[in-house]
């Protein structure tokens, strides 16, 4: 093809094709060969530009073997006119042995006249998502496990996902349980922010309203391909084993826990809820005591989970003050210290995005 048939059709300076984050090549439609190709095309087929146009390599042989009649097919089915283009995902064998996943768009260029001419290939590399969803499917099979894959934005909100579930961040909290959501989306926001990761347990409720235990670990990964931070984790069934640790909890304390669970709000003390189930004062204090957190942390924790629900649902004239105070703490300052310590932000801060725009 005459360099100025090339110019006619790309009709762009190469620096500027040689920019892009993707692939561009043009192919002869007698030979298959490439006639043309960007800087990033060269790079994921591993050849220069000069060896590609010396040898006269075509597009077939860039593919893998065990891609080959299926691409072979669909350009086929191009050039018979039955499809106007196609996409395909295939894999390339490079000149040094390796293999390179690409998303190619192949799109036919025609002349004035309406008859084809050319070929236009777009190419983008996708290595990194094949090797993160291969991975993830041979977790799934040996493990049992659920996984996900999620694309998260800079500014950390989730945009899609690349595998069949969940779609979403938000779609993936919705199965949560409402007490453990906040927590669990502040662990997630946490490791978005910091690239970083998280592992939880936490409550999720299945198809037949039932509350199982599930252990989520998650971990960012930065995809070069997409130039996107995945958020690739599993979550696995820890029912049985929580039930089994749960049967060992002794009458008194289980219903005791019931309790501050129910009873959030009201002030209360080990002896009175010692005395009122039954228990010595001792034998509760021991119980806390073995499980690492004492009463007053444990009530808490509940107040804390329910300011946090009413700072992100406020309700007409509410303030951090006067939510702190509904929820059983005397000193909003203290409030607010240890509610940034919890959630990584002040209240303000959690009911200033909560609040609509005046």
């Amino acid at each position: 093809m005459p360099e100025k048939d090339i110019a006619e059709i790309i009709r762009m300076p190469r620096v500027f094709l040689d920019s892009l984050g993707v692939g561009i090549s043009i192919v002869d439609i007698e030979t298959g060969r490439i006639r043309f190709a960007n800087a990033e095309c060269c790079r994921i087929v591993g050849f220069t530009f000069e060896q590609l146009r010396a040898r006269g390599i075509g597009f077939l042989e860039l593919t893998h073997p065990d891609d080959r009649e299926s691409n072979r097919l669909q350009h086929e089915r191009l050039l018979a006119g039955e499809i106007d283009g196609y996409q395909a995902d295939k894999r390339y064998l490079r000149l040094d042995g390796s293999v390179v996943w690409g998303r190619v768009i192949v799109n036919p260029v025609r002349d004035a006249a309406g008859s084809l001419k050319w070929f236009c290939a777009v190419v983008e590399d996708i290595t990194a998502t094949k090797i993160l969803e291969s991975q993830l499917a041979a977790a799934e099979k040996l493990a049992g496990l659920a996984t996900f894959n999620l694309v998260v934005e800079a500014d950390d909100h989730p945009r899609n996902s690349t595998t069949t579930s969940p779609s979403s961040l938000r779609d993936m909290l919705s199965f949560v349980h409402p007490e453990d959501k906040d927590a669990l989306e502040t662990a997630i926001r946490r490791a978005i922010a910091k690239r970083t990761g998280y592992t939880r347990d936490y409550r999720v409720i299945d198809k037949d309203g039932a509350a199982r235990f599930v252990r989520g670990m998650g971990s960012c990964v930065y995809n070069p391909s997409d130039g996107r931070i995945h958020l690739v984790g599993s979550t696995i069934d820890i029912t049985a084993t929580r039930l089994d640790r749960d049967s060992e909890i002794p009458e008194p304390i289980r219903r005791i826990l019931e309790h501050i669970e129910t009873h959030w709000q009201q002030k209360t003390s080990i002896e009175q809820l010692a005395g009122r189930y039954g228990i010595s004062p001792r034998a509760v204090y021991q119980y806390f005591s073995d499980n690492g957190v004492s009463l007053g942390e444990k009530i808490k924790q509940n107040r804390m989970q329910h300011a946090r629900r009413m700072l992100c649902n406020p309700e007409a004239g509410d303030t951090v003050t006067s939510i702190a105070l509904r929820c059983g703490f005397s000193s909003p300052g203290h409030f607010a210290g240890e509610y940034r310590k919890v959630y990584g932000e002040s209240p303000s801060e959690t009911l200033r995005q909560a609040s609509p725009p005046i």
